[in-house]
């Protein structure tokens, strides 16, 4: 198995929304609050290649897209937003998430952001776990509107 981490521009449009579709299909009330976003979401990096490339990538596993993250700089330099973070379903629980963050941290800090947050949903345990795992640190909890648990908020300071 080769793992390697490429430019979205490499892959036909549609992918994106794929992922996503994938990873969140263990309930479909994720798709049905947010597959319109999703779509703006990956017309908009298709539309805008030099801010895909900027500002995420695919992992790829034997020439197949198997998980990827984006992130929004707008803020930048004060702090940049972990935006769509995903790994298909049958490639979770070998540490290709942890990896995938790890790698979009380096980028990111490479960058020199002060600061890198991302908030994900309570009842996600194994994405808490991995935010944990790449370096995250819980900050803060809202509650969610339409879904079970709060929000829960992290944040990541790059070694300066």
């Amino acid at each position: 198995m080769k793992w390697s981490f490429q430019k979205i521009t490499l892959f036909p449009r549609g992918t994106l929304v794929a992922l996503l579709r994938k990873a969140c299909s263990f309930d479909p009330r994720w798709e049905k609050a947010y597959g319109g976003s999703w779509r703006e979401f990956g017309a908009f990096f298709f539309d805008h290649p030099e801010n895909a490339d900027f500002c995420g990538f695919f992992s790829v596993l034997d020439s197949s897209p198997s998980g990827f993250v984006s992130w929004d700089p707008r803020r930048f330099p004060e702090s940049v937003e972990i935006g769509h973070n995903c790994i298909r379903p049958d490639w979770r629980g070998r540490g290709f998430g942890t990896r995938q963050m790890r790698e979009a941290l380096r980028r990111i800090s490479v960058a020199r952001s002060r600061k890198i947050f991302v908030v994900t949903s309570a009842p996600l345990l194994p994405a808490q776990r991995m935010y944990e795992r790449a370096g995250f640190r819980g900050c803060g909890r809202e509650p969610a509107a339409g879904f079970p648990g709060d929000r829960i908020r992290y944040e990541y300071f790059p070694c300066r």
